[in-house]
């Protein structure tokens, strides 16, 4: 009795943990989005002078914080020594260098990367 109780218990434990792990967020380059009219900028949590470190706070997974610095820090490398932030391209390249995971967004939202400022936005899609 006790195994036929463990076998309906995996099946059901396996449809939890299938669920609860979600795809990865989504990031766009913010210069490509603007072109789309479906995309809007729903939120903009960042401001300030340093637009990653308020990102580490609002937008990466609580094991993805230390990550977060680093990326941080090597933006920052980045734009003393080429004078601008790093493209999007560039972006990719440090956020996957670096492991840096942000927060799964609702459906129909994604994150936005900004070159020209280096800062990150949350974008809707409102196309039905």
């Amino acid at each position: 009795m006790c195994h036929l109780r463990m076998l309906l218990f995996v099946p059901v434990l396996a449809l939890c943990v299938s669920e609860s792990v979600a795809a990865p967020a989504r990031v766009v380059d913010m210069s490509v989005a603007a072109k789309q009219p479906n995309l809007r900028v729903v939120e903009n949590k960042i401001s300030g002078s340093d637009p990653l470190s308020v990102a580490a706070s609002a937008y990466v997974t609580q094991r993805g914080r230390v990550a977060m610095l680093n990326l941080q820090n090597s933006m920052k490398m980045f734009k003393a020594m080429n004078g601008k932030p790093p493209t999007f391209k560039e972006f990719e390249k440090m956020m996957k260098e670096h492991n840096v995971e942000l927060n799964v967004l609702p459906p129909k939202r994604l994150y936005g990367y900004d070159p020209k400022t280096g800062g990150i936005v949350i974008l809707e899609d409102t196309k039905s």
